[in-house]
């Protein structure tokens, strides 16, 4: 684990190009094609929510001392049968290959977890792809458990 202070932190306006940047990384490593540019848009998206009164979605970035950006965490609130009551998908949860194995995504989530528990919130979701051991072993050692379901996914063509 780096040395390196991170602070745990609301992206800004100034931070649109990383926070695609953090993006585009993610889908890229999963296999899924986007381009760099509709990413930049979904962060400016993003950091445009957060600013509002009840923003729609939740999002924190792990910054590093110099400014850089070396993780993401977008989160969205539900309302569950399975929690009874308000809970939280965690739809990306990204630290780039160079930022790995610093306890980045331990601390991102481990803000995201205070968070709930201080607004009232039931339970929380996540996936990990197969084959991402080091997910399932952060998720797991963190007090998640396995849900025995699959996921689907259907794109609306524009």
């Amino acid at each position: 684990m780096s040395g390196e202070a991170l602070e745990i932190v609301v992206p800004l306006s100034a931070d649109v190009e990383a926070l695609g940047g953090l993006f585009h990384g993610d889908m890229e490593e999963l296999g899924v094609q986007t381009r760099r540019e509709d990413q930049q848009e979904l962060a400016r998206r993003v950091i445009e929510d957060l600013e509002r009164e009840d923003p729609p979605c939740l999002c924190w970035v792990a910054r590093e001392e110099s400014g850089r950006l070396c993780g993401v965490l977008l989160a969205h609130s539900n309302w569950s049968p399975k929690f009874a009551g308000r809970s939280l998908w965690i739809e990306s949860l990204y630290v780039p290959e160079w930022g790995r194995r610093r306890g980045i995504g331990r601390q991102l989530v481990d803000h995201l977890l205070d968070w709930a528990e201080d607004h009232g919130v039931k339970g929380i979701d996540i996936e990990a792809y197969r084959g991402n051991t080091p997910a399932s072993i952060l998720y797991r050692t963190m007090g998640f458990r396995r849900l025995g379901r699959e996921r689907f996914s259907y794109t609306v063509e524009e």
